[in-house]
């Protein structure tokens, strides 16, 4: 439900703040970099739900909407919030952001977690797949150890902190995007923006004991909005 998860989260169809607050999350990982969408090639996959459900919210089209074209293209305060990794270390060279609010805006700079998946320990790439099958908990583990974020779980400690960080409340609010006065519904926002989908992990979790809950507790989640109903998917 939240290894690896695009997702760009969670207020899509709602203008991103062009306030002076950074919506590149600080890496777990030293020396980590942003390798951007191109890096999240499962969950981005023609199928996949946190995908699909990331590209029909605008924060997966922010920048080309709210600033192409526009004087504030290139303008550093906008691009914290309508845009990925500025002032970040990113992979590809010569790139002073990443357009857009990518997976990993909310998900940390990912070229750790990418090589696990790819060759888990130096045993190759089905290796993690693998240990996800095995042993989906240290799968996890390993996952957060290499620098991936999960807001109301091992970074900000609920996931509407990690929204207001680009997003606001009231009209009054000295962190406001002056171009606008939209706010932010936030339980409709999540609603609409949930890309949270039941894996393996989820299944371990609804069966563990009260013991295992204790020893796993980094793990588990904090924020009770993510102990809510999973969205419904939409019927092919």
């Amino acid at each position: 439900m939240f290894g690896g998860r695009m997702v760009s989260f969670l207020v899509g169809g709602i203008v991103v703040s062009v306030c002076s607050l950074s919506f590149s999350l600080s890496n777990l990982s030293f020396g980590a970099e942003y390798t951007g969408n191109s890096g999240c090639k499962c969950h981005m996959g023609k199928g996949c739900f946190e995908g699909e459900e990331y590209k029909e919210r605008l924060h997966s089209n922010t920048w080309e909407k709210r600033l192409k074209g526009t004087p504030d293209a290139e303008n550093p305060d906008c691009l914290k919030c309508h845009g990925t990794a500025y002032g970040e270390k990113i992979a590809e060279a010569g790139k002073k952001y990443l357009p857009n609010v990518q997976c990993e805006a909310c998900h940390g700079a990912g070229s750790e977690y990418k090589k696990l998946k790819e060759n888990y320990e130096g045993k190759g790439k089905d290796a993690f797949k693998e240990l996800l099958k095995k042993d989906p908990l240290t799968a996890r583990k390993v996952q957060y150890d290499a620098g991936l974020i999960v807001a109301g779980i091992n970074g900000p400690a609920t996931v509407k902190e990690q929204c207001l960080k680009c997003h606001w409340e009231s009209k009054d609010d000295k962190n406001k995007c002056p171009k606008t006065d939209k706010v932010m519904d936030y339980k409709d926002a999540f609603k609409k923006d949930d890309h949270r989908d039941n894996d393996e992990i989820d299944d371990v979790i609804k069966k563990m004991s009260a013991e295992d809950k204790k020893k796993w507790a980094s793990l588990l989640p904090k924020d009770e909005i993510l102990n809510t109903p999973l969205k419904p998917k939409k019927k092919e």
